[in-house]
């Protein structure tokens, strides 16, 4: 391998670890790294041609690649990886079409050329030759720069923020945690940018052909590895370009085999003493709400009522409208299946939503658990913590849906005291529950719905005595 060679494998390294957090992180299939280095490699030569010294040429067009990276991430903002592949894919494909079609922007077939042995003089009056062994020993720096950064951001609250939407996208939306794409895929725009601009003054030319979509699988692959081990995003981008073209699909199939499932994260993982529950007032007042989907009303012109430092219990058969209405509320709350952040400590979890964690922890009795592996964690203890993601908020109107699924007798205790802490320091607290023993021993009040409507409401020894509610509820239960 001559040094020239060396050199564009590790500018193309600076791409790769510029995309590893958007992958491993955000979870994102980014096949766009071919169009970001295109405006590296194709703007920095354009920028000289325009009259800018090289060095100022290289770093706008860097800055051009990292906004465009932060545009394509505020595209796919709320996007599913399918989706994300399909438009990053296509964005490869316009910026290649775009360059092939307009030969005044990429120089045509041949390319921008400049002479790659060329004399720079900085600003501060230093002269050097671009040699080879010189671009070698830059690429090498730039690499290990943007590979600490990536490090540093996995480890960091972005970092963190990033994982969880990866994780549950739905789960960090209701706790208001960014997905943080458009951040990481800035930084893979810059970092594929400048991979595009060092390739192309190291080899005196920006041409089509290099910034293929061909290229964005190849980055893709190396990027999907190194998520496992730098060393083997390496041996990905140093063996692409001696085999076959058909063979990068069988190298992307099995960097996606190395993967595996993302460890837990580190970072965030110190204890502080807990303090106490912070006082918060709250209120909650729908009136005549109505809810159709499919053509079926799901809800029809219920009213509900919650006060600060009441437990609200909305009860009901299957089916009748319970967690629609929490979904048309748009209230801070957990969910009826059993969601989480499976690459985030409990510890890790509450951080992203509170600066005192250990407080909530300690509510819900999982301070001892806070740095375990959410797998290591019960069902019922996983419902606990999403009680605590929820409360850690301090959202002032709080709604939990079948919290107590899946809980032991002890762990149905804990819930019971959680909810009426969280009352008796404030909180509006709506449960959604089947479970009448717990409504019974939580409830202030209490609101029955049956086919999308009201059909009690009242203290809970009255509602669950009631001749219609008995026959609703329970016959249905039965």
């Amino acid at each position: 391998m001559s040094v020239s060679e060396a050199a564009r494998d590790l500018y193309l390294l600076v791409a790769v670890f510029g995309l590893v957090p958007a992958v491993r992180l955000a979870g994102l299939p980014v096949l766009a790294a071919s169009a970001f280095a295109a405006i590296g490699g194709v703007g920095a030569l354009q920028l000289e041609r325009a009259g800018l010294p090289i060095g100022g040429a290289v770093l706008a067009a860097i800055v051009a690649g990292a906004v465009a990276g932060a545009a394509t991430g505020a595209l796919v903002a709320r996007a599913a990886p399918p989706f994300v592949a399909l438009t990053t894919w296509a964005l490869a494909w316009l910026a290649y079409t775009v360059l092939l079609g307009f030969p005044s922007l990429s120089g045509g077939g041949q390319g921008l050329t400049r002479p790659a042995l060329d004399t720079v003089e900085t600003p501060i009056g230093v002269t050097f030759t671009l040699t080879p062994r010189l671009h070698l020993v830059f690429a090498a720096v730039l690499c290990v720069l943007v590979y600490a950064f990536s490090v540093w951001v996995t480890r960091s609250r972005a970092g963190m923020e990033a994982t969880a939407a990866r994780d549950d996208h739905a789960l960090a939306a209701s706790l208001r945690i960014p997905s943080r794409r458009v951040e990481t895929l800035a930084l893979a725009g810059g970092a594929a940018a400048a991979a595009g601009a060092g390739a192309s003054v190291l080899l005196g030319v920006a041409a089509p052909a290099d910034v293929s979509p061909l290229l964005a699988l190849q980055l893709f692959a190396a990027a999907l590895a190194a998520t496992r081990s730098p060393l083997l995003g390496v041996a990905v981008i140093v063996a692409l370009p001696h085999v076959a073209d058909w063979l990068t699909a069988v190298l992307l199939l099995a960097a996606v085999a190395v993967r595996g499932r993302p460890r837990v994260a580190a970072g965030a993982d110190e204890l502080k003493p807990p303090g106490e529950l912070p006082a918060t007032s709250g209120e909650l007042h729908a009136r005549d709400l109505h809810v159709t989907l499919g053509g079926r009303e799901i809800l029809r012109g219920l009213d509900l009522d919650v006060r600060a430092g009441e437990i609200h219990a909305l009860i009901g058969p299957n089916g009748s409208g319970k967690t629609t209405a929490l979904n048309a509320l748009h209230l801070t709350r957990t969910f009826q299946r059993d969601a989480g952040f499976p690459a985030l400590t409990p510890l890790q979890q509450l951080a992203l939503v509170s600066d005192d964690p250990s407080t909530y922890l300690a509510l819900v009795g999982l301070l001892e658990r806070a740095n375990s592996a959410p797998a290591a964690l019960t069902t019922g203890e996983r419902r606990l913590l999403a009680v605590a993601r929820a409360a850690a908020t301090e959202a002032p109107v709080l709604a939990f849906d079948e919290p107590a699924a899946g809980m032991s007798a002890a762990e149905r205790e804990s819930l019971i005291a959680v909810l009426r802490a969280l009352a008796q320091a404030g909180r509006a607290v709506l449960v959604v529950e089947h479970d009448l023993r717990l409504v019974a021993a939580t409830a202030d009040v209490v609101t029955v719905l049956d086919d999308g409507v009201a059909i009690a409401h009242g203290a809970p020894d009255a509602v669950i005595a009631d001749e219609t509610v008995q026959r609703v509820y329970l016959g249905a239960a039965a």
